[in-house]
């Protein structure tokens, strides 16, 4: 920088930069806020947790780059981008606690058999998050698995996928294999396992040892075809027969 009566001038690509470390709730956070400098006018502030960036925010301020006051109109709009950074994520992450909430009680009326009020929950979570990836993909599964209604429950499911490159910060690969292990829990509540085959095996390209998309891959290909394969597998004859053989084995 040069100073000549009076006003500062930017002289220097050398990025101006804000640092701070804040702590929320039980962990701590890295916050830092830069300037591009003449090449890049662009104020950038990313927070970091352990190294990985969980926010980012951009803002352009090549429209003062030109003026005389410049450095002082510059370092007031980094500080004001700084502490708006910081209020922003506040507020994510008390929005995002409110969601792992609201999941946390859907999985446990889940793992209750207790389906119906898990949608329920569900139900009024996505009205409140519309854009949150992992409700949307709970709720669209449990449409089809709870109420039914397959085409529309593996829609939702596939949009939530189909918003996954828009995601940030970018989702771990647990929440991938989830939006995965939903979409085709759908399809097989709709009776297409083809599908739902091929979803969970894209599934595995994600995450290869997901033991849960292992498990529902083995139900989809462990099933025995009927005796009579020319008729129903829930014909009268198929079943009787297979009471017959189960006895025989079991003997």
């Amino acid at each position: 920088m040069t100073e000549k009566s009076g006003h500062v001038h930017i002289t220097s690509d050398i990025p101006l930069r804000f640092n701070v470390s804040i702590k929320l709730g039980e962990k701590s956070y890295h916050v830092q806020t830069e300037h591009g400098g003449t090449k890049e006018p662009l104020l950038t502030t990313r927070i970091y947790h352990k190294g990985e960036i969980v926010y980012l925010k951009k803002a352009d301020c090549s429209d003062i780059m030109g003026e005389e006051d410049c450095g002082d109109k510059l370092q007031a709009l980094m500080e004001n981008h700084h502490k708006s950074a910081i209020e922003e994520f506040t507020i994510m992450l008390k929005q995002s606690r409110k969601k792992t909430e609201y999941l946390d009680a859907a999985k446990k009326l889940l793992s209750r058999k207790n389906n119906r009020e898990a949608l329920k929950i569900l139900r009024e979570a996505v009205e409140e998050y519309p854009e949150d990836l992992l409700i949307v993909s709970y709720y669209g599964c449990l449409t089809a698995i709870v109420d039914k209604k397959y085409t529309k429950g593996i829609n939702i499911c596939k949009k939530a996928m189909e918003r996954l490159d828009l995601a940030f910060p970018p989702i771990t690969k647990s929440t991938h294999t989830t939006l995965y292990l939903n979409l085709g829990r759908a399809y097989v509540a709709g009776g297409e396992k083809k599908t739902a085959l091929a979803v969970f095996n894209n599934g595995l390209k994600v995450d290869g040892a997901n033991h849960d998309l292992l498990w529902e891959i083995k139900k989809l290909g462990t099933r025995k075809k009927p005796p009579l394969p020319f008729l129903s597998r829930g014909n009268p004859i198929n079943k009787y027969i297979g009471l017959l053989l189960a006895k025989l084995k079991n003997r």
